[in-house]
């Protein structure tokens, strides 16, 4: 099944939407969900470093942690550069990620993704570099924002298996496309996906979304977020959660995480500010 998406799509805006970790009502019980935990700041502060084609965000105990730590490469949406991300970037980094991004606004082939995992990938073996013996090579994940989210599927499935996860932000509809190179084709992913969309976003519709799950292959969640469009806040807004907790969960068997996705209540099927929920293969 080959499915095209977009390579031209506005910049993310900063705009507001539902947060799910916004604070309850006046009388509410206070919601303790896993969405709520990992849109929190991790325990990680972060450093950032930049070479020319790359930026990179990090831990900046890195080289004390006892841990090696997972990659995640993010591909930008069209003529949108990091910082249009750069929130949500060190965030994620905040809770244990190296993230990598190019500088490039035209990912949706997914070679300038795949090109960045591979990059700071080499770095582990670079007795100069602060990411030196200090990457976990065998957990990486490619994430992206509308060309970008084509370009991280594109990534995954021309990566022989180095990208171990995958989550879509906006997946454009196979109309939107303008340039053959951007066709994904997703049952040929071999690892987890999730795919995260705003359920008023007209670039990414309800029914071709549920294609793209429908044809996946491998485990995968999909989830629409209630009263946001194709543009959100550049910390990820309501989607930032449960992206987080996505990596986590596959990245680092983080259990907490799991909880969103696996087990006998899911917390994403049943979250109220979510719909179009859907989880299979575990």
């Amino acid at each position: 099944m080959i499915i095209a998406v977009a390579s031209g799509f506005s910049t993310p805006a900063i705009a507001s939407v539902p947060t799910a970790g916004s604070p309850a009502a006046p009388g509410a019980p206070e919601r303790h969900s896993v969405s709520d935990l990992y849109a929190d700041t991790g325990i990680h502060t972060v450093a950032s470093v930049a070479v020319p084609g790359y930026q990179m965000f990090y831990p900046s105990d890195i080289v004390t942690y006892d841990e090696r730590l997972p990659v995640v490469t993010f591909g930008n949406g069209s003529y949108a550069t990091y910082e249009q991300y750069e929130e949500l970037l060190r965030h994620l980094a905040s809770w244990g990620f190296v993230v990598v991004v190019a500088d490039s606004s035209v990912t949706g082939d997914g070679t300038e993704i795949l090109a960045a995992a591979r990059y700071i990938l080499a770095q582990n073996d670079n007795p100069e570099s602060v990411f030196h013996d200090r990457i976990d090579i065998t957990r990486v994940a490619a994430v992206g924002h509308s060309q970008g989210s084509g370009g991280a599927i594109n990534a995954s499935t021309d990566s022989d298996g180095l990208i171990t996860s995958t989550a879509v932000l906006d997946l454009p509809d196979p109309w939107w496309a303008t340039r053959p190179v951007d066709a994904v084709d997703v049952t040929r992913l071999t690892s987890p996906v999730f795919y995260l969309t705003g359920a008023e976003d007209p670039v990414s519709t309800a029914v071709p979304q549920a294609a793209y799950y429908a044809a996946s292959p491998v485990p995968a969640a999909r989830a629409r977020l209630l009263g946001v469009g194709h543009n959100w806040p550049t910390d990820g807004g309501g989607f930032r959660g449960y992206l987080t907790a996505w990596l986590r969960f596959t990245l680092t068997d983080d259990t907490d995480a799991a909880r969103a996705f696996v087990g006998p209540a899911p917390e994403l099927l049943s979250d109220p500010l979510w719909d179009g929920t859907a989880i299979k293969g575990w």
